[in-house]
């Protein structure tokens, strides 16, 4: 299965995807639950609607990485939810 993670950060591939507890960047201010957790996609087209969002929260070009999960992971409907992730590669959209 391909996971995706959709952002604005221009991470490098290795890169291992923290979460928000970790790095103190959220997008989603309102969130209060799964702080300790990062979160992937199986889908491709809700990933560049996450990229899209981050872009415009935190500035710069969307961009869409290919990932692995690592630590516990919980598939809910399209999305991961995992400890964190390695970034695999870049998606050419």
């Amino acid at each position: 299965m391909t996971y995706y993670h959709g952002t604005s950060t221009a991470c490098q591939v290795g890169d291992i995807l923290l979460p928000p507890s970790d790095t103190q960047r959220l997008r989603e201010d309102f969130r209060k639950k799964h702080l300790d957790s990062v979160f992937l996609t199986i889908s491709l087209r809700s990933a560049e609607m996450y990229a899209k969002k981050a872009c415009a929260y935190f500035g710069g070009t969307p961009i869409i990485y290919k990932a692995t999960p690592m630590g516990t992971v919980v598939m809910n409907g399209i999305e991961c939810i995992c400890d964190k992730a390695r970034i695999k590669g870049v998606v050419n959209t």
